[in-house]
């Protein structure tokens, strides 16, 4: 079996369209950027992978089905943001990691695209009438967590209104922007990141202690990446393709994953 598993397309939508979650009344009328536009399709196609799976796929796999929200707020690429969230210092899972709002599919969930609205309303208290859903991607495979997550991308013109919803979920939200000093695409925030010496991957070090690194990081990059954002040479590439001394002469400086941000984690295959 290959890694992600389509789960099914969350409906054809143009993309500079209303998009698949028209039919919900959602910011019919405005129309979305440019920069948006292949992104926007490759999601609204519904069975496009924005990333891979990390680790080969068991046969036979019946996973937990999970959808994680990628809310990218803004007219043009120099003041959109990206939200994300640190995960409550008390949680039993990956305390204290910043991550894209989103969890498991319940049973009252209609598509992986619900399932992210009423994630990002529990825990970060976003509308889903101040976004306009996307699409889907299709599912990434996390087999050493039995789940397949399905990357939800949304757009709003400005930044909505949120709060921490659920306060031992949700340490804190941070925005930080696409483009320009101290953004997701610096040159001096973005690291290859090691675990115990081994490349894992992207890493974005951004100020105020924001260190976003695995699964996260990797959706980020390959969002970036759609954008045509990513500089040329990426962690994620660097990674791949390092030597075997653990030297890529292309590769963005290494960052070693601090123990504070790698409670409860595994030791990560590399990013893709």
């Amino acid at each position: 079996m290959s890694g992600a598993q389509p789960l099914g397309p969350t409906g054809p939508a143009d993309p500079a369209g209303p998009g698949p979650s028209a039919a919900r009344g959602v910011l019919e009328d405005e129309p979305l950027p440019p920069f948006l536009h292949g992104l926007a399709a490759r999601a609204a196609a519904g069975d496009d992978r924005l990333g891979e799976a990390l680790r080969p796929v068991p046969e036979d796999w019946d996973p937990r089905r999970s959808a994680v929200l990628l809310l990218i707020a803004g007219r043009t690429p120099q003041e959109a943001r990206l939200v994300i969230e640190e995960r409550g210092h008390r949680m039993r899972s990956q305390p204290g990691q910043f991550a894209l709002p989103g969890g498991g599919m319940e049973p009252g969930d209609a598509d992986p695209c619900q399932t992210a609205l009423r994630e990002a309303r529990e825990e970060i208290g976003l509308k889903p009438e101040a976004v306009r859903v996307l699409g889907a991607f299709a599912p990434i495979a996390l087999p050493w967590r039995s789940q397949a997550v399905h990357p939800v991308l949304a757009w709003a013109p400005t930044l909505p209104s949120l709060h921490r919803a659920d306060p031992f979920e949700v340490e804190r939200i941070e925005t930080p922007l696409l483009c320009g000093p101290g953004s997701l695409t610096d040159p001096a925030c973005r690291f290859l990141g090691t675990f115990d010496g081994e490349a894992v991957g992207p890493v974005f070090d951004l100020e105020g202690g924001c260190f976003v690194w695995g699964f996260t990081a990797m959706l980020i990059e390959h969002t970036l990446r759609g954008l045509g954002l990513a500089p040329a040479d990426t962690a994620a590439d660097a990674a791949r393709s390092a030597d075997a001394t653990g030297a890529s002469p292309s590769a963005p400086p290494r960052i070693e994953i601090p123990a504070e941000r790698r409670r409860d984690s595994a030791r990560r295959p590399r990013s893709r």
